[in-house]
């Protein structure tokens, strides 16, 4: 069932409820700037609308946004926050600091339908997906709860597959990219996707668009039908046919992740054959160390001096990689282990 909340609502549905209460169109810009520029979600505040036309505005359509349960955070200031959702379930999202640079990593769905096998997300199924509201919403919180002034930047990389959810993350995409709501700038908001195709080449015909980054994690069909099973519908052929179309449609380059998994994707031929992937693309390589999780993922990632080596091989072959060290490990915040599930019982570790 649609939400009711006024929050998440776009220009033109704001222009219809206010429409149906008897305001005037200039009060549309007005609340407009009320929820998302100023973040302010309680009616009565809103001292620029008459008080009637307020007081109708709050009966027909509250303002419901996530609330923050709990934070927990990590030695290297990566708070993750556990929010519960106006319309029922818990979502987890992320406030990372690195070098001075503030991201929020947003959530698009409360659990994931595509069963990575070293994402503990996946262990949760898939519950449902997060409305505009929902998803904008985090930023509200967050932002008001760290003070956030400064430009900041957001990633669709927490719970969920954003382009399962395609049209409510765009949607929420478009609240925050607004020059009179949030006014991020476009190329501050990148959505990360296990692979979705059709979805990456719909995301190319946009008028407007976030950066993508796109999981790759394997480089033979064999290894990422294992540990993605995404893979067994749109294969690494298909998928890098779609991010060469992007980049072509756009004029961007875009970015592939690769979680490294100790033994499993981390061999020289996968090396040699990631160079011949980049070669060929217009991208730059994240390599991501697996964020282990005992008791619940089966994997751990190479030691340092491996990553390092990895990546310094692609380096002398003169191509576009960096490592993306893991932050808010101990807050069980990093790539991969946002879930809302206990920790393994003991005998369950290895």
């Amino acid at each position: 069932m649609p939400s009711r909340s006024l929050f998440g609502r776009d220009r033109a549905e704001i222009a219809s409820l206010l429409e149906s209460l008897g305001a005037k169109p200039y009060h549309r810009d007005q609340v407009f700037r009320w929820l998302y520029a100023r973040g302010v979600s309680e009616p009565s505040a809103w001292t620029d609308l008459p008080k009637p036309l307020r007081e109708r505005i709050a009966a027909a359509a509250p303002v419901e946004l996530p609330r923050i349960d709990s934070r927990a955070e990590a030695a290297d200031g990566t708070i993750k926050y556990r929010m519960a959702l106006p319309a029922g379930g818990t979502i987890e999202t992320v406030y990372m600091v690195q070098r001075g640079r503030v991201t929020l990593c947003l959530s698009s769905q409360v659990g994931c339908a595509l069963d990575c096998d070293f994402c503990l997300t996946a262990k949760m199924g898939f519950v449902r997906h997060l409305d505009p509201g929902e998803i904008a919403g985090q930023v509200v919180r967050v932002r008001a709860d760290r003070k956030l002034e400064a430009p900041f930047n957001v990633v669709f990389m927490g719970m969920g597959e954003p382009l399962h959810n395609y049209d409510h993350v765009l949607a929420a995409f478009r609240l925050l990219t607004d020059p009179d709501g949030f006014a991020l700038s476009r190329r501050r908001v990148t959505i990360s996707t296990s692979g979705l195709a059709p979805a990456i080449e719909r995301l190319a015909e946009e008028p407007a668009r976030p950066r993508l980054a796109v999981s790759l994690n394997a480089t033979t069909d064999a290894v990422r039908d294992r540990i993605m099973p995404v893979n067994r519908k749109y294969p690494i052929a298909r998928l890098i046919e779609a991010c060469r179309r992007f980049a072509k449609a756009t004029g961007e380059r875009f970015t592939f992740e690769y979680v490294l998994l100790a033994g499993v994707n981390d061999t020289e031929a996968d090396v040699t054959r990631l160079r011949s992937i980049l070669r060929s693309t217009p991208a730059k390589l994240n390599l991501i160390p697996f964020n282990p999780v005992p008791g619940w993922l089966p994997y751990t990632s190479p030691p340092r001096e491996r990553i390092v080596a990895i990546r310094d091989r692609l380096l002398g072959w003169d191509l576009p990689v960096s490592i993306r060290w893991s932050r808010g490990v101990e807050a069980r915040a990093a790539c991969g282990q946002l879930a809302l599930l206990p920790d393994a019982p003991k005998e369950a570790r290895p």
